[in-house]
């Protein structure tokens, strides 16, 4: 716990400075003069020296020439989650290790759902069902509660393939019923997936592969005399609004008929904003009889924090804190420090720098950006400051293939009443051209500081399990990041 304490305290100490340019909304990045009063110094010399050009093809060159951008992106990479202590951060086969290491031999199996859901949906449920059950089945829990569970790809995997009791939560009914209705899908092609699949072995549920369309999945079930495999049974979802003090245990409890002395997993696959937070406070309290978590979060611009003042929360800041429950920071160290990111920082961990890096197609990536920051320029031309709101045109500029078009498509969106001037705008956008090799460099710097705000926001969670007195507790890489940018999960096991 100590060295990651002190890991924490070097990390937020070199990100202080930067949080600026964190902070910073690219939409006024030319109207709030951004490259004069948050770029540092050495990088703008060096690139009003050198011309961006230069500096670019050096920055994506093999042989790479130290200079200020570099060395900006070296010393973020050098505060991200893979500088942290091994014990803390590990590789999804590092996470099996552990296991081993307890004594378990993780099952041997691989799973084919190609036909069933999306190349990343198939990667995220296929990797986080196979460890979810590997850990499970050594923590000797029979029955995985999933908080947030959406449309139940997880949790169905988990009943139809691993055979685990599974309650699916969701503050939404209509998830719900759609976990149901995916579920009744899931089982029909059960068989089929099955035989596609590699060394997996042979389990209570036979399903007929049927091959023609009814309408519903009802009539499947009717016109085969068949009942569903896991709904109802194993698989169950119920819609709740889940808050620190649910009561996990006693809904599970009620839904699957056992005594207070069984114990769960608490799982979550992408948990919105502060409900990862809540995951874990709701895994130390004792009253809930969960024995391991295992928990993906995402959307952290969701995440109510507790010393930042948000107007992005408006009228439900109070109603959503009513008890005051903050979902940044969560560890006493943090909180003693009152450190503070701000929700553009937590928008900017949200990207996915891995994608960028790999692809080096900054073209492609801020082009958008540049259009909607000359667009709030030319708004404030011609409607003036005061006038200016919170104006969102959404993603207009993939289609449109001119400066020009943008604006005659956003200003329609806007319902504004300008008059346009096609030269006007067509001298206005060469004019600012230089704006747009600047915006390129603040995306990067941007894009550098992503992993190293998400990494804090990661291990600010970790610390607070290690504050609970839960020793077992570390974060995985699950995922490939090209297929899934939030792939870090927490897993934390009760021992005793």
């Amino acid at each position: 716990m100590e060295q990651l304490r002190l890991k924490l305290e070097e990390v937020f100490i070199y990100l202080k400075p930067y949080l600026p340019i964190a902070n910073s909304h690219v939409v006024n990045f030319i109207t709030h003069n951004f490259w004069d009063t948050i770029i540092p110094s050495d990088i703008r010399e060096e690139i009003d020296l050198k011309g961006t050009e230069f500096v670019f093809s050096n920055f994506w060159s093999e042989n790479q020439i130290p200079d200020s951008l570099t060395r900006f992106v070296t010393s973020a990479k050098l505060n991200n989650l893979n500088s942290y202590p091994s014990s803390c951060y590990m590789k999804l086969d590092d996470a099996y290790n552990v296991l081993q290491s307890w004594g378990y031999k993780p099952i041997d199996n691989s799973l084919n759902l190609k036909e069933f859901m999306g190349a990343k949906k198939m990667h995220e449920v296929v990797v986080m069902a196979k460890l979810v059950a590997d850990f499970s089945k050594y923590a000797g829990t029979d029955i995985i509660v999933d908080i947030g569970g959406g449309k139940g790809y997880l949790s169905s995997l988990l009943a139809l393939a691993y055979n685990f009791s599974v309650l699916g939560i969701d503050s939404q009914s209509i998830n719900s019923e759609g976990a149901r209705n995916r579920t009744i899908k899931f089982e029909k092609y059960w068989q089929t997936i099955k035989k596609k699949s590699n060394n997996f072995p042979e389990d209570k549920i036979t399903l007929p592969i049927i091959k023609e369309k009814l309408n519903t999945y009802e009539e499947y079930y009717e016109k085969y005399s068949r009942k569903s495999a896991v709904l109802g049974s194993t698989y169950k979802q119920i819609t709740e609004y889940v808050t620190e003090n649910t009561n996990i245990a006693h809904l599970a409890q009620t839904e699957f008929k056992v005594d207070n002395k069984e114990e769960f997993t608490l799982v979550g696959l992408h948990t919105c904003g502060s409900l990862s937070t809540t995951c874990l406070k709701l895994f130390t309290e004792p009253k809930n009889n969960l024995k391991l978590l295992v928990n993906v979060g995402c959307c952290y611009h969701l995440i109510e924090e507790e010393f930042t003042n948000d107007p992005f929360w408006g009228d439900i800041e109070i109603a959503l804190n009513k008890n005051e429950s903050y979902g940044f920071p969560v560890s006493n160290y943090l909180r003693e420090k009152k450190f503070k990111l701000g929700r553009d920082a937590r928008m900017c961990a949200s990207q996915s720098p891995d994608k960028f890096f790999n692809s080096r197609d900054i073209i492609n990536a801020t082009k958008p950006l540049f259009y909607r920051a000359l667009l709030q320029v030319y708004l404030v031309q011609e409607l003036g400051h005061e006038n200016i709101s919170r104006c969102h045109v959404g993603r207009l500029a993939h289609k449109c293939l001119s400066f020009n078009e943008y604006v005659h498509k956003a200003v329609k969106r806007l319902q504004l009443n300008i008059e346009i001037d096609n030269e006007k705008i067509n001298a206005f956008y060469n004019k600012h051209l230089i704006e747009y090799e600047r915006l390129k460099v603040f995306f990067l710097l941007k894009q550098a500081l992503a992993q190293v705000i998400e990494g804090l926001i990661i291990m600010d969670r970790l610390l607070y399990l290690h504050e609970q007195g839960i020793d077992e507790a570390f974060v995985a890489k699950l995922f490939d990041p090209l297929l899934s940018p939030r792939n870090h999960a927490i897993i934390a096991l009760k021992k005793n």
